[in-house]
Formats: structure tokens, sequence, C-alpha cells
């Protein structure tokens, strides 16, 4: 195998599981968008609030992005806002029941993606996968 090629694998993977993923949350009913996903898997399933810059951190989305994809789930009631009565500044984010309901149907479609994007892998290779691509990825980071 062409070493250079790897870049097109690693996009092909990607494209297709987002495929995948979007296909499943279509069949699935969740009124969220796929791309969206990640505020549901940042926000503690406890219901434990998040202050809006560490979801801005955490995700690495712009804070004008993340207002818009809250104030969306907040009106469809999978998010609650609340300010902060120390510091009026400071806005947190939770999930509702709803929206713990969709973080759990997400966390099931993200393992049903892995579990047949590693079909036919031992456990060796599965751990082997996940240490090769971390390890890119620390690699890759370090050059940005």
């Amino acid at each position: 195998m062409e070493l250079g090629c790897i870049f097109s694998y690693i996009n092909k993977l990607g494209t297709i599981s987002n495929k995948f993923i979007t296909k499943r949350i279509k069949e699935e009913g969740l009124p969220i968008l796929q791309n969206h996903a990640l505020l549901f898997f940042i926000l503690p399933e406890d219901k434990s609030p998040l202050l809006f810059s560490e979801i801005v951190d955490r995700g690495k989305i712009s804070k004008s992005s993340l207002s818009d994809i809250i104030n969306k789930y907040e009106n469809l009631g999978l998010v609650n806002k609340s300010i902060s009565n120390e510091d009026k500044r400071n806005l947190y984010i939770n999930l509702t029941d709803d929206g713990i309901n969709v973080k759990s149907k997400l966390e099931d479609i993200k393992y049903e993606a892995l579990a047949i994007m590693l079909d036919g892998f031992d456990e060796n290779q599965k751990e082997a996968f996940k240490e090769c691509v971390s390890k890119a990825l620390i690699n890759i980071k370090k050059v940005l």
C-alpha cells in the first residue's frame, strides 16, 4: 500500500461514517442534525450544567454558532439555559430529560457505527487501530 493514499482512506472513513450517522439519526426520528451531535456528547447525562465557554472550548465551536445551536435545541426542549446568579455573564447549559434520551440514542448509534466499522477485527487489532489513530492525531496536532 502506498502510504500517500492513507489520506484518501481517512477521508472516506470520515465521510462514510458521517453519512451512516446522519442516516441513523433520521431513522431514529431524532430532531437534531448530525453536525450538532457533538453538543449532546459534551453535555453530561446527569443534567449537571456546563458553562457556555466550556462547551466552546471542548467542542471547538465558535460562540455564535454554539449560541444558534443552543437556541435551536432549547426551543425543542432538549437543553436548558440558565444565567449564573453570581455572575450574569456566565451562561450554563444542561440537558433536559428529552435531551438525555437523544444523547442515549446517539451513544447507541455511535457504538453501532463502531461495531460495523471494526467488524472482523479481533481485540488486539481494535486496540492497535485505536492506538495508531490516536498517535497519528497527536503527531499531526504538533504542527498546528
